[in-house]
Parts: C-alpha cells; structure tokens; sequence
C-alpha cells in the first residue's frame, strides 16, 4: 500500500516512517522500554507494511501524484501538512492533487489554523476522503486512521473494478442484444417480403389458372371457327365457279324462249357484282383464317405461359418460352417498337417454365414501356441467347429512357418504381430476380445508358447433361405487321402482372 508524506520538515518524515513503517525490533526489549517509559505493554504498535514516499513541497508532491498515476500505481493516502513555505500550502496542494487522482484519500496534519473548516470545506467541498488531525499526533490515532483509509481506499477500488465489470458485461449483453435485435429486425422484413411475394404468387397463381381455363375454353370454339371458315372458303370458291359455269352454259344456249331468263341471271349477277365478290371472298377469308390462327397462337402461348406447370424442376426451351412472352406481350410494344430475336442454338436449362415465362413477361414489359416514356417514335427491343461457358444468357434489350445513376441501385427493391399509379407496382424486377437467383441459381443483371436505352441479362446455368435445340431464325420483327384484320381483345399482360389485356391483332407477326 503506498502512501505519501507531505511536508516541509523533514523530522515528520521520520517520525511517519516509525510508526508506518519501523524496523524489526525485539518484543522484549519493546516491553522493557514501555515499562521503564511506564507505559503498558498493550500500547506497543504491531507492526504493519506501507511504502512510504515523502516531497517536501506540494509541487513535488503534485509530480510524485502524476507518475504514479500514469505508471497506475496510485497513492492510497497521503498526510499534507497546511504550512510549507515557500511553495503551496496543503489546501492548494490537494486541490492539486485531486485534480490529478480524485480518488486518494487525504489526511492534513498541521499546528496551526491557518484556515478554518468552513474555509476548507468551501474550498474543497463535502467529502468523505478528507481528514484533519492535529500536530503533534498521537500514534494510534495515525495508525487507526491509516488502517482505517486505506482500507477505504481498497473497497472504493475495488467497487470502481466490479462496477467496471458489470458496465463491461452490460455493454457487452447490450451490443449482443442489439445484434439479436437487429437480426430478429432483418428475419422480420424478410419474412414480410416472403408474405407478401406468396401473396403475389398466389394472385398470380389464382389468375392464371383463370386466365388457363379461358384460354382453354377459347381454344376449342377458335378450333371450330377455323374448320368452318375453311369450308366456308373452300364451299364460296366452288359456287362462285359453278355461278360463273351456269352462266356461260345460259349464254351457250340462249335462244329466244330462254332470252328474258338468261337476261335476268345476267342482271342478277351483276346487281350483286360477282366478279368483285369472286375475287374478294377468297381473300376476305383467307385474312380471317391468318387472324383465327393468330388468335390460336396467342391462346396456346398464353396457356403455356400462366399454366402452373409441374412443380419439379424440368428442362425449358429457352427460345420457345421467349417467341410465347413475345407474342403474348405484343399488345405491350406492337405501336412503340420493333423487335428483333436472335436465338443462338443453346441447350436446355432446368427451371421452372411458369417462373421463367414471368420473368420474361416483366423484362419486355418494361422494355417496352421504357421505349414509350422515350418520346421519340418507334424504338427497337431485341430479345437475344446464347452459350456462355455452362451458362445460358438471355438479353432484352431497349432503345428507351434508360435507367438514371441514382435509382440503378435501387430497382430490385420491393415497390420501388418511378412509373405512374397504375402502371407499375415495384414489384416485377425484384421478384424477377427472386426468382431467377433463388429460384434458379442465376443471375440478373443490367447495363444502363440514359437516352441510349437499357439491357438485361438473365444468365442461367444448364444441367449436366444438356440437350441441343435447334437454332431459331436469327431475326425477326415481331412489332407491327401488314395484316389487315380487326379482331377483339384476350388475355395478355401488362405491367408487373402476368395476366392483363391485348386490345388489338393486326395480323400474324412476321
């Protein structure tokens, strides 16, 4: 335990030395000197360790404080006289000093007053670390208030260690409680960003088992429709020659009883016009039997596209699911864009088609709007694929808007869009990415350039043992085509949904 003296004469430092720290003596002789002094043996002084360290100035005391504070060594205890001319006295000494270690006790030891109580205790407060005794002192009352403040000073120590620990261990419970709580946060958002893609997926689900069961209810009377118009354009050709036929064998054998009956068949056929209809009927029927089959195309993508499918993995024709979004997304991009394939011969990949069909559904969506926000007539979207390595890659790309610097990192965040109310939910590109990285272990990425436009590329692994497909026709423009059928309106999408309206067909692509 280490105490410092502080004071002016050096004879107090010896005598402090005496009583807190004497040297081994003989308890007999001990005896003897107390009986000749005639005092009883019990006023002995057992002996007890300190290390004392005496300064005779305050400012030396004040430095001896300092360095046992910065090597933490402190002192428990220093004894300050009040007069030590010519430096500070013990009031400014201890000041000093608690500035330093608030902790040490203090014991001022001094003969005169100098400074009366209120003095001290306005200048160095209320405290329970302050003593004064009187010179001379006696030496028990320096032992006992020795004993008495150092163990103080110990317990105070200790306290300030076990309250260290325990504001540490808080802290430490704290920080893992935050972590807990900031994972349990995380787990929070995901699962309500899982509810509500299940809640999607399920509309989705119910919808295109509606939109399904109405493409198959259309797809048999379209079957019939277009049996019919057949014979119906097989039937009109065979009267209108058997029309023109009856007429030539009339003239053939006219005579004049038969006159007035063969000059009314001329007047007849000629009031309806027969050579126009001879040559407009076969035609007329052969642009309903294109839109018939135009329809049958877009009915059969259309069930392929919103059909649930099996829910094992199975291989996809990338390019087939492709040309199917495409012809059921025309409506989209058919008075905005011309679109261009290119589909490279590529293996199969394993997926889910109903997931796949979806992703593709929102890409040229959204292509396909960004060309119209363009403001600039008719774009370009081309759809393309080919091998990478063991990787399938799909890019739809776009002459529009592009994607701003600011927004590049937040498209794949749930409902964020720019896009009017109504028109988009902020929800197609990140569940197309859902279920393109989840889903199926790939990719989707983006390279944008404001006013230049913006592609995406799906990049898709294949399975261990691919299956060649044959390659597509390298280019086409599926966007606006000659036709001249006005038909009315089936399921098809828009927007983020997979199941929405085409309001037109013009005739099959080209």
């Amino acid at each position: 335990m280490r105490i410092l003296i502080v004071d002016d004469n050096p004879a107090i430092h010896d005598d402090f030395r005496k009583i807190l720290a004497p040297q081994d003596s003989d308890p007999d002789l001990d005896d003897c000197e107390a009986l000749l002094l005639g005092a009883p043996p019990t006023a002995r002084v057992p002996s007890t360790t300190f290390q004392l360290v005496s300064a005779e100035q305050g400012e030396e005391a004040l430095r001896l404080v300092q360095a046992a504070a910065a090597a933490d060594r402190p002192f428990a205890l220093a004894f300050i006289d009040m007069r030590m001319p010519p430096g500070w006295d013990g009031l400014e000494t201890i000041e000093q000093i608690w500035r330093v270690d608030p902790h040490i006790q203090i014991v001022i030891c001094s003969a005169y007053s100098d400074h009366s109580w209120i003095d001290v205790r306005d200048r160095l407060g209320t405290s329970d670390s302050l003593l004064i005794i009187k010179k001379p002192f006696d030496t028990i009352e320096v032992v006992q208030s020795t004993h008495a403040l150092t163990t103080k000073w110990t317990l105070a120590r200790q306290l300030r260690a076990h309250i260290e620990d325990l504001e540490s261990t808080v802290e430490s419970r704290t920080r893992a409680l935050q972590l807990a709580n900031t994972k349990l946060a995380d787990q929070i958002r995901e699962r309500e960003r899982i509810e509500i893609e299940l809640r999607l997926a399920q509309k989705l689900e119910s919808v295109g088992r509606l939109a399904a069961g109405i493409a198959h209810e259309i797809n048999t009377p379209i079957q019939y429709v277009g049996d019919n118009l057949s014979f119906v354009g097989e039937s009109t050709l065979s009267l209108v020659a058997a029309m023109n036929a009856m007429l030539e064998a009339a003239a053939a054998g006219r005579t004049d009883a038969t006159a007035p009956m063969i000059d009314r068949l001329v007047e007849i056929a000629e009031s309806v016009d027969l050579p126009y209809l001879a040559e407009q009927i076969p035609m007329s029927v052969a642009s309903l039997t294109s839109g018939v089959a135009r329809v049958a195309a877009i009915v059969h993508a259309m069930k392929e596209l919103v059909h649930p499918g099996p829910r094992e993995i199975t291989d996809i024709d990338l390019p087939s699911a492709l040309r199917n979004a495409l012809i059921v997304t025309a409506a989209s991009y058919r008075d905005v864009a011309d679109v261009e394939t290119d589909f490279a011969a590529t293996p199969t990949v394993p997926g889910f088609a109903s997931e796949l069909g979806q992703v593709f559904l929102n890409l040229i969506v959204n292509a396909a709007q960004a060309i119209e926000d363009c403001h600039g007539g008719r774009g370009k979207l081309c759809v393309s694929t080919r091998l990478d390595d063991r990787h399938v890659v799909i890019a739809i790309s776009d002459t529009g808007v592009g994607i701003p610097e600011a927004n590049r990192h937040l498209i794949f965040d749930a409902f964020f869009t720019t896009k009017q109310v109504g028109r988009g939910t902020g929800q197609g590109l990140a569940i197309s990415r859902s279920l393109i990285v989840d889903r199926h272990e790939g990719t989707l990425t983006f390279e944008s350039t404001v006013g230049v436009g913006t592609t995406f590329y799906v990049r898709l692994p294949i399975g261990d043992q691919p299956r060649e497909v044959p390659r597509c026709s390298s280019s086409a423009a599926i966007g606006r085509s000659p036709g001249t059928s006005r038909s009315g309106s089936v399921l098809a999408t828009s927007g983020n949904v997979a199941v929405a309206r085409i309001t037109s067909i013009e005739g099959p692509s080209r």
